[in-house]
């Protein structure tokens, strides 16, 4: 087997398992909401807001990653680079898609802290943010083991 094809395609997925645990990491965040109090709880929640604008940058690292590698691996073997561009599984067409469903969420994050500092009702926006991240843990470990499957079909 080319170790150079072995390299580039595992670029994504080794990436990928750090990104699965900052989204987790990031979500932990509501339990630990509750358990803290005080400033400590304010610079938690900073911290929080800050990280993730982060993982949307990240997130798009990771994706782009996966689209290089596919493009570079077709090229290597003589292939149209668009072709090798469309995803061919369903875990290639649920990247993006959950890359947009994970911009949503922090834009849903946004409109909570903007009404909480602007002293409006925040309680509603922090609510479908946090049931969004709900939907988001769920659909990103299902997109991970999708991933882990795929593996198997492109080595």
């Amino acid at each position: 087997m080319d170790i150079v094809r072995i390299v580039v395609l595992l670029l994504h997925p080794l990436l990928a398992l750090g990104l699965l645990g900052w989204i987790w990491w990031q979500y932990s965040w509501r339990k630990k909401s509750h358990e803290l109090k005080g400033d400590l709880r304010k610079k938690a929640l900073k911290q929080h807001e800050k990280y993730g604008g982060r993982l949307i940058w990240a997130a798009f690292f990771v994706i782009c990653v996966a689209f290089f590698s596919r493009a570079f691996i077709g090229w290597r073997e003589n292939e149209s680079i668009l072709a090798s561009l469309i995803p061919q599984s369903l875990h290639g067409f649920m990247g993006p898609i959950g890359f947009v469903l994970l911009f949503i969420l922090a834009r849903m994050g946004r409109r909570a802290r903007d009404a909480r500092n602007q002293g409006e009702k925040f309680a509603h926006h922090t609510l479908k943010h946090g049931r969004a991240a709900d939907l988001i843990i769920v659909l990103a470990f299902l997109h991970a083991f999708l991933g882990f499957l795929y593996i198997f079909a492109v080595l």
